[in-house]
């Protein structure tokens, strides 16, 4: 199954150190986003997506143009 750039991202992060990369990760997301850390997981897994304000400020925060946030990669 392809992934979105935005689970790439997160694919892509440490598994763990002192603190584990990836929860840091979805609570900066959560926090900036003003919304639950679930809600993050749910954008990450695909099974939600945000709305065009929170698919910027996600897209800032990794990097990336927000047309490329939820872009599956080619299989």
């Amino acid at each position: 199954m392809a992934k979105s750039t935005l689970r790439q991202f997160y694919d892509g992060l440490p598994e763990r150190s002192v603190s584990a990369p990836k929860a840091d990760f979805v609570r900066k997301v959560a926090s900036e986003c003003r919304v639950s850390e679930i809600t993050v997981r749910a954008w990450i897994y695909g099974t939600q997506k945000p709305d065009s304000l929170r698919t910027s400020i996600v897209a800032k925060l990794i990097g990336v143009k927000e047309n490329e946030v939820f872009k599956l990669a080619n299989s």
